[in-house]
């Protein structure tokens, strides 16, 4: 009877770690759709949607990302820019200079993308790279500097 409780209690330790082990954390990953203001056009008859809202010029690009920081960002596109929603227009260049003559403004040649997503999500992971490679470092091999320092302090003594 005890060797049978013993059996049952080392195979329910055995499959709840099984369980544990399969329990991971979740990392935030994929793609993002972003559009940002370039231009602010003057609230006009001309530049109302058919909702009443109005729509500005902005440059819409696509995001990869990994824990929110991105790594890489399509070729961005200039479009109308729709205030408070993920909506966008998609003009001409010809359209683009009709807007920009009713409205007297220049409209840039091309799109940009925002810093952070160009370049400041690359540097914030590779910092947080370089921390998981000097702890996986340090944590293999000042070990063995350690123990070593022990052994000839020991020899000395």
């Amino acid at each position: 009877m005890k060797i049978t409780i013993t059996i049952f209690t080392l195979a329910a330790a055995l499959f709840s770690q099984l369980s544990f082990a399969k329990a991971r954390i979740p990392i935030p990953y994929g793609t993002a759709d972003k559009i940002i203001k370039m231009v602010d056009l003057p609230d006009q008859e001309e530049f109302q949607l058919e909702d009443g809202r109005y729509f500005d010029i902005g440059s819409y690009y696509t995001i990869n990302h990994i824990v929110w920081l991105a790594y890489s960002s399509s070729e961005p596109q200039i479009v109308g820019y729709v205030e408070d929603s993920d909506e966008y227009l998609v003009f001409t260049p010809e359209e683009l200079k009709q807007i920009a003559e009713i409205a007297n403004v220049e409209i840039p040649a091309e799109a940009e993308v925002s810093f952070m997503h160009r370049v400041g999500g690359k540097i914030i992971l590779g910092i947080i790279g370089l921390f998981v490679i000097y702890g996986i470092y340090s944590s293999y091999f000042s070990k063995d500097e350690e123990e070593e320092k022990q052994h000839d302090s020991a020899e000395t003594a």
